[in-house]
């Protein structure tokens, strides 16, 4: 029976078990990056900057611009009749020639103009020189993009470590429930000889009732993990996209021991870049409002057709034109030089803020990849000390079977010494996960 035992316990001590079908880190990961919302989120903000981009492109090229313009008035706006004319002598021999010739032609004693009609015109205008703010803007939109895509860099990294973290619990607690499974069937197989003990009158009742205490106790702690593990599915389910009835079951992941050796130098992470990107776009910004203080040329062209209904011909002959010019805009502000003065000034301190930022976060950030270096050792020196606990308490448990069996100690101490294994695989299986998970976020900060 001992025999047997030792064999149970000596196999919850192997780390490395083959791996079986389910689902596995990777597979997890995989899963998010299709459906978390957060990781789709920061993907459309790409595709924003992108367009701000395209939009900003546009700038370069001809604004051509199409008018149409129609009207119907009720009166003529234009309408001069002869008794209109000031001119006494001018209007006497008109009204002679009208009444001689007049109504032979077919002509009104009156002209009427734009009583209807319509237009229609095109413009294109070609920017020679605004200040230099189209290259800035473009140059701003390009920052955009580059800004975009880290910070949807940052956040993938930070959802997926949220995933990685969300996939250790449900293993840990996968894991501990094991433990705890078979030290239940222990301490079943311990309450069994014992109680053939107590009948056979070579042990107390009250050695019987401390196994079932410890009975009781390893039951509570299974009710805990069970609820704790269906809350820790949930949470994975949620972050992969899965139903949560979906979830499959995990595949016993490799928990290596590989050593990670530290950088020489500071990794250039993302939020690095992302705080040399702050500046350059404050130094745009300036540049495009100084932009505003600068003349800006600009040619253009400009064709129209029209057609003026009047009582002149009314055949229509002669009312129908088309005209085209061309020209040239020059725009001088000579008022705004003082608001202007203050919105460049403003402009400079927010230059001066994103140096400071990126100086004192910058050194946040390399403090933060010298913790994680840091974890990662305390990590590796956790599991290694965990290791050796978990040999000592095996030893100890083994250790007071025997002297129980002989007789020669309490039932106290081996429930004890059963206590202490079965904690000491929960740690070591605790420290493997820590050491996997440090090392991981060390190595992803150092490979950015």
């Amino acid at each position: 029976m001992k025999k047997r035992l030792y064999i149970v316990c000596l196999a919850l001590c192997i780390t490395a078990a083959l791996s079986a079908q389910g689902l596995t880190l990777d597979s997890c990961l995989a899963l998010a990056r299709q459906n978390n919302p957060s990781l789709r989120k920061s993907e459309l903000g790409v595709k924003r900057a992108e367009e701000v981009k395209a939009q900003a492109f546009t700038k370069y090229f001809p604004q051509i611009q199409g008018t149409a313009f129609g009207f119907h008035a009720l009166h003529p706006i234009i309408e001069v009749g002869i008794d209109d004319i000031g001119n006494a002598h001018v209007r006497d021999l008109l009204t002679t020639l009208y009444g001689n010739y007049g109504a032979a032609l077919g002509l009104d004693n009156t002209i009427n103009l734009f009583e209807h009609g319509y237009m229609v015109g095109v413009t294109a205008v070609q920017p020679v020189f605004m200040g230099g703010k189209i290259v800035a803007g473009n140059q701003l939109a390009k920052v955009g993009v580059e800004a975009a895509k880290l910070q949807a860099g940052i956040a993938q990294r930070e959802q997926l470590e949220q995933v990685e973290q969300s996939y250790w619990l449900v293993y840990s607690l996968q894991r501990k429930q094991e433990i705890i499974d078979v030290a239940n069937q222990l301490t079943d197989t311990a309450y069994q000889i014992v109680e053939a003990a107590v009948e056979a009158g070579l042990a107390l009742r009250s050695d019987l009732m401390q196994v079932q205490m410890r009975r009781d106790e390893i039951e509570r702690r299974q009710l805990q993990l069970t609820n704790g593990l269906t809350l820790a599915k949930r949470a994975l389910a949620l972050s992969i996209g899965l139903p949560e009835n979906e979830l499959p079951e995990l595949a016993a992941p490799l928990l290596d021991d590989e050593q990670i050796l530290p950088s020489d130098t500071l990794a250039q992470t993302d939020e690095h870049r992302l705080l040399e990107l702050q500046i350059k776009a404050a130094e745009l910004e300036r540049r495009m409002a100084l932009a505003d203080a600068l003349p800006q040329l600009a040619i253009g062209a400009n064709y129209s057709y029209s057609n003026w209904q009047t009582n002149l011909l009314r055949n229509g002959l002669g009312n129908k034109t088309g005209n085209g010019a061309l020209f040239v805009t020059l725009n001088v502000p000579l008022t705004g030089w003082w608001e202007i003065g203050h919105k460049l000034k403003e402009k400079q301190y927010a230059i001066e803020q994103a140096r400071i930022d990126a100086d004192y976060l910058g050194a946040q950030l390399n403090l933060r990849t010298r913790q994680a270096y840091d974890r990662m050792i305390e990590a590796a020196a956790l599991l290694q000390l965990q290791q050796r606990m978990l040999e000592h308490a095996q030893e100890a448990y083994t250790q007071a079977q025997t002297n129980y069996e002989a007789g020669m100690s309490t039932i106290t101490d081996l429930l004890q010494a059963q206590t202490t294994f079965t904690q000491a695989q929960v740690d070591l299986s605790d420290a493997q996960i820590a050491y996997k998970v440090q090392s991981k976020r060390y190595k992803d900060l150092i490979a950015q």
